[in-house]
């Protein structure tokens, strides 16, 4: 457990936590971005007293999610473009320049953009390792916008009806068709994903938007991964076989890539296996 610090922004009020390692290997630090309605503590907590390489690991929550606002405190619309100059400012406001990202779905899909911009702006790109992240999930990009209207669907059905309960089995039944439905993880998934619902499906149209802007500039995605030096991605085997096949391909096409499929997992995976998540972690981030 950390205290919750919050940093205000002109539209939002953003909580994050920072948790010191005082037994880490090097004194380097980790920003951890959680995804679509978890809060990141809820996330990342499980993993965290596994983490050898870090002495500083930085856990925001994204505006709309845990305890994280906007400004004056209503739920509304997000972008990826602004989540990202969000955890911009935060890592400015604590002077971060050189750290590595740990990120999971939407918060996978955030730091790639974070990373891209940083490559505009001519810094060094950071290392990353991505649970999952939203965006991948799919090799063409038209197949992808198929997928995203479904959870438009979902985000829609929470909205306008307020079934917060089926909105979230949609899903759910979108993201992990072949996950093994245990009545308990089922209930524990709901509960997460409910605890701020309309937050939760305003991420899930900000991941859709970008979506449909990487389908209108085809470049978008490519440059994307291109900015990405270099990148572990993990998936659940129980995810979809598209998703893993792109992932592949993805980690013969770029050469600092690798791909990790985890078994008995699905989209839940950091949930499902923390330590043996950090344990890969660890490997990854200990080769400079």
């Amino acid at each position: 457990m950390s205290d919750v610090f919050f940093l205000t922004l002109p539209n939002a009020d953003i909580a994050y936590r920072l948790y010191e390692n005082t037994h880490a290997v090097t004194d380097r630090v980790c920003l951890l971005l959680h995804g679509a309605g978890v809060a990141g503590e809820i996330t990342y907590s499980p993993m965290l007293p596994y983490f050898t390489q870090w002495r500083w690991m930085l856990v925001p929550d994204l505006k709309g999610m845990g305890e994280s606002f906007h400004r004056p405190g209503h739920e509304a619309a997000v972008s990826i473009d602004e989540l990202t100059d969000e955890v911009a400012a935060l890592l400015a406001h604590l002077q971060w320049e050189d750290f590595d990202v740990v990120a999971y779905s939407l918060g996978g899909l955030v730091a790639l953009n974070l990373n891209r911009q940083r490559r505009l702006q001519g810094k060094p790109a950071v290392k990353l390792a991505l649970l999952e992240p939203a965006s991948l999930d799919r090799e063409d990009v038209s197949d992808l916008m198929t997928v995203r209207q479904k959870y438009r669907q979902a985000s829609q059905l929470i909205r306008d009806t307020g079934d917060v309960e089926l909105g979230v089995a949609n899903f759910m039944d979108g993201v992990s068709p072949n996950r093994r439905k245990h009545p308990v993880a089922e209930a524990t998934t709901q509960s997460r994903l409910a605890h701020r619902p309309f937050g939760f499906a305003y991420a899930l149209d900000a991941v859709t938007d970008y979506v449909e802007e990487m389908a209108k500039q085809p470049v978008l995605r490519q440059a994307m991964i291109e900015a990405s030096e270099e990148v572990f991605l993990f998936s659940g085997a129980l995810s979809h076989e598209a998703l893993k096949q792109h992932y592949d391909l993805l980690s013969e096409q770029q050469a600092n890539w690798q791909h990790a499929s985890l078994s008995a997992c699905d989209h839940s995976l950091p949930f499902q296996k923390p330590r043996q998540i950090a344990h890969h972690i660890n490997k990854w981030f200990s080769v400079v």
